[in-house]
């Protein structure tokens, strides 16, 4: 099926095909080109972004991409989307491929290795969720520092180290395969507690909140 985004400079056209988890692990040394051609593209056209997940544990911890992941994870505020979406036109003249993208997630794809875009909305004062599922403290994306990553500076949650606490439990220095941040984020836990033991109260909080 062709898909459509509408940007400020035109429609793109792309048919969607999402990756499959779990097929494959990152090669490296082609993600880290995607990675620094993006960020010279973004920056070139002043849209900001921040490295999350298995991204910013690798940027941290290993200095590098962990061995075992699959992707790249970026995120942006969700005000700054349509910025990243103007520039999907260059990005595309520089041999990327959009597969995905709703309200929840952005990917795009070269020489078979992708990167996600995650978009965070202001939840409330204090919260800016994605609607992939996870909820986190609104200070750790809208207040961000430079990080050494790949010979560049990238932004990062201004306590890296606190917000990845609260992505992967207190642990998270100790390496681990197939542990998604979802495992550890309390919002979904919390909330598939409610479903699994409380379905018809899930029913109605899903219902309000629509």
């Amino acid at each position: 099926m062709i898909n459509e985004i509408v940007t400020k400079n035109g429609i793109i056209k792309f048919e969607e095909t999402p990756p499959v988890n779990g097929i494959k692990t990152l090669n490296r040394n082609i993600a880290k080109a995607n990675l620094l051609n993006v960020k010279r593209i973004l920056d070139k056209h002043q849209v900001k972004f921040g490295l999350i997940y298995g991204t910013l544990l690798g940027a941290v911890r290993e200095k590098g991409f962990i061995k075992h992941d699959e992707d790249i994870d970026l995120f942006m505020l969700e005000e700054d989307r349509d910025y990243l979406l103007s520039a999907l036109h260059e990005l595309i003249e520089n041999d990327f491929k959009v597969i995905r993208y709703n309200n929840k997630i952005l990917s795009i794809t070269r020489d078979n290795e992708y990167i996600d875009f995650y978009f965070f909305k202001k939840s409330n004062f204090f919260y800016r969720k994605c609607d992939v599922g996870l909820k986190a403290k609104a200070k750790y994306l809208e207040q961000t520092i430079d990080y050494p990553f790949l010979g560049e500076m990238f932004q990062v949650p201004k306590n890296p180290e606190a917000f990845l606490v609260d992505l992967y439990g207190k642990n998270w220095r100790i390496p681990k395969k197939n542990d998604p941040s979802m495992n550890h984020n309390k919002y979904i836990i919390f909330r598939e507690a409610i479903k699994k033991n409380f379905p018809f109260l899930y029913s109605i909080i899903k219902k309000i909140k629509k």
